[in-house]
């Protein structure tokens, strides 16, 4: 092993451990219970729009590198 690897892995393992030692503690009800809370389950576009500004975002591409 070389140092790229130690140094490397070392930091792996130190965010992991400090991912699951911070992951243990939860907001409080200060933070969780609010009023101007980001409403998730209404959806800002439909599955048709998407699609279609997919579809022109391809198409755009698909003709920029065409014309290149």
């Amino acid at each position: 092993m070389d140092a790229n690897s130690l140094i490397f892995g070392s930091m792996a393992v130190i965010s992991l451990a400090l991912f699951f030692y911070l992951g243990r503690f939860k907001a409080s009800t200060k933070q969780t219970d609010r009023g101007d809370r980001i409403n998730w389950s209404m959806r800002k576009f439909s599955l048709g729009k998407i699609f279609l500004y997919g579809l022109v975002f391809v198409s755009a591409i698909a003709l920029v590198t065409i014309l290149i």
